[in-house]
């Protein structure tokens, strides 16, 4: 097993990228299990990974009866909160529209209407939205309209616009289950004089029940995913890459890809999950465009950053706060950050 390898999938095993593969590229799985050890790995992994419901609309006809099932739970208990989500997305995409709020569905809502083939094989843990920052006052007030509650509790700051690393958070209780939606003015690990350009990368699509959604034109999406991944997830986790790899593989211009990567000065990540989904997922990547994008000026002061964020634990947490830091857009909203991370509640030591 090579290094990136290991990297990418921590201690999941080999059949199961083998696996999440071929389906990637539109093959069919070659399954080769030993014994109900091996079956028990493939299922503890496949979890650990957040591809367990993917992994069970890909068994064998011979797959044990105790292995379909625990992973079908999977698969119905993430088919049943993605179909609350979408339900509520269906409510949110045409009132925010009719308020005029310019925004785009990003990540999972996004890829279950482009890329995924059944609403199940992707969890949503939430809804995420760009939001142009213009419009967040607007945002607000459509979402309360709604019945989402703004959590306040964010150490970023209470004034969502204002806070600087530009997100803040809805939820909404249904029965048990407590809804998600989060709101960014932001692109994580965009270069920030690209800010502004993300806007003309805006198309609309009809899935997941919803007639006209806004989302991300592909290249722009994929450099939003890549972004992601290293940003939030440090290159970590079968789940994302899978997500990179579906979007790697509907590209129809490659040179759309490395030039929105290029303008957004996401070319280091794109290129490094570009890479990985190559070596361990073997969906075709140009490899002349891996190399370009590895070879295209970024940055310096981006780059040594972005380095900091793809390392695990400490180095990694220090990484996305330096990017942080980096970002804001002036040195008053840099020191608040600095003062409201100080100050914040749960950063104080508990009295002896």
């Amino acid at each position: 097993m090579s290094d990136a390898l290991c990297r990418v999938k921590g201690m999941s095993c080999d059949l199961l990228c083998r696996v999440v593969g071929a389906w990637c590229r539109g093959e069919m799985p070659d399954w080769q299990i030993a014994d109900d050890e091996e079956w028990e790995s493939l299922v503890e992994q496949s979890r650990a990974q957040g591809v367990s419901g993917l992994l069970y609309r890909l068994l064998p006809d011979s797959a044990p009866a105790e292995v379909r099932a625990r992973l079908q739970s999977d698969y119905n208990t993430q088919l049943a909160g993605n179909m609350l989500y979408l339900h509520q997305l269906a409510q949110i995409v045409p009132a925010l529209q009719s308020a005029g709020v310019r925004f785009a569905v990003v990540k999972g809502a996004a890829l279950l209407a482009t890329v995924y083939t059944a609403p199940g094989t992707r969890a949503m843990k939430d809804i995420d939205l760009l939001v142009h920052p213009e419009d967040a006052n607007v945002l607000k007030s459509v979402m309360a309209h709604l019945g989402w509650q703004e959590e306040d509790e964010d150490i970023a700051g209470k004034q969502f616009g204002e806070r600087y690393r530009a997100e803040t958070s809805f939820t909404r209780q249904e029965g048990t289950l407590l809804l998600r939606a989060e709101a960014h003015l932001d692109a994580p690990g965009f270069y920030p004089p690209s800010r502004a350009d993300i806007w003309n990368s805006i198309t609309a699509v009809a899935g997941a029940g919803i007639d006209e959604m806004p989302v991300l034109t592909l290249p722009a999406h994929l450099s939003y995913l890549c972004a992601h991944y290293y940003y939030h997830h440090c290159g970590l986790g079968l789940k994302w890459l899978v997500d990179v790899a579906l979007l790697a593989s509907r590209v129809t211009s490659w040179h759309d890809v490395v030039v929105t990567a290029y303008q957004f000065g996401t070319t280091r990540p794109v290129h490094l999950a570009l890479h990985n989904v190559a070596k361990c997922l073997q969906v075709p990547v140009p490899q002349h465009i891996v190399e370009t994008l590895r070879f295209l000026p970024m940055p310096l002061s981006l780059r040594l950053l972005f380095e900091l964020c793809k390392r695990p634990g400490f180095l990694h947490y220090l990484g996305i706060r330096l990017l942080d830091l980096y970002r804001a857009p002036s040195w008053s909203r840099r020191m608040g950050y600095i003062w409201r991370k100080i100050t914040a509640p749960r950063w104080r030591r508990n009295p002896q």
